[in-house]
């Protein structure tokens, strides 16, 4: 018996007319060259403190679910150092993960914080710490949403993108889902770890408007501050009271 192909749909984003980016493309740079718009203000999702669910913004409530489907159109590393946990902004952050601005500042590779064991948790992990984000389009929406990833879900996400680099497909050319797994920390306290699965490469159409994304977010990124990085930080401290990011 032929096994069942299963078709998997895009975003909607990505079956939108050239007229209709072009016009999100307009809408988007009136917007953000007025100082309107924060990367602070665009929807996020995150993963649940002490379950393997997403956090869903919708118009109502937050949704949750186990699973979500998209595509990458922007992605970046950054990193936060918080002196005092309970502080409103970090006293050190990078936006690309290689520099720090602020106390200390410099180069990321070479500070003392950024050593596993540097934390003062006693968890043996980074006193600053490092933050995944990926901006998607998914489903209905025709704007990107951040999915914020805590240090524990960065071994799977620097896997899952080494694996699609080895098959020579960039991630705005894929289909992917993100599920939760189970997992516990040392004080058997449960999290959710991100899973990354290829569901399938894009289509000629389908990439041209993935590229637009990419391009718009990159733009966009590089203009804002790391606001939802931030608070993907306060979340991080939650989640790690589970490990951090493995080696």
């Amino acid at each position: 018996m032929p096994q069942e192909v299963i078709q998997y749909a895009p975003p909607q984003a990505l079956l939108a007319s050239p007229e209709d980016v072009l016009a999100i493309k307009e809408a988007y740079a009136i917007n953000l060259a007025g100082g309107s718009i924060s990367q602070f203000d665009l929807p996020r999702i995150k993963i649940m403190t002490g379950a393997a669910l997403w956090l869903i913004p919708s118009l109502e409530r937050e949704e949750t679910a186990p699973r979500i489907e998209g595509v990458i159109v922007f992605a970046r590393d950054a990193r936060v150092y918080f002196k005092d946990k309970d502080a409103k902004r970090p006293d050190c952050s990078s936006a690309d993960g290689v520099t720090g601005v602020g106390s200390p500042g410099g180069e990321c590779a070479a500070c003392p914080l950024a050593e596993f064991g540097s934390a003062q948790d006693g968890s043996g992990g980074q006193a600053c710490k490092q933050i995944k984000q990926l901006f998607m389009v998914r489903g209905a929406s025709m704007f990107p949403e951040i999915v914020s990833l805590p240090p524990t879900s960065l071994k799977n996400a620097r896997q899952f993108l080494l694996k699609l680099t080895t098959s020579g497909i960039p991630y705005y050319r894929a289909l992917i889902a993100v599920e939760l797994e189970k997992a516990e920390n040392a004080q058997k306290k449960p999290y959710g770890k991100a899973v990354f699965k290829f569901l399938r490469r894009l289509t000629p159409e389908e990439v041209e408007r993935a590229m637009e994304y990419h391009q718009m977010c990159q733009e966009f990124a590089g203009r804002v501050a790391t606001a939802a990085a931030f608070e993907a930080a306060a979340e991080a401290e939650a989640a790690d009271a589970a490990p951090q990011q493995e080696a």
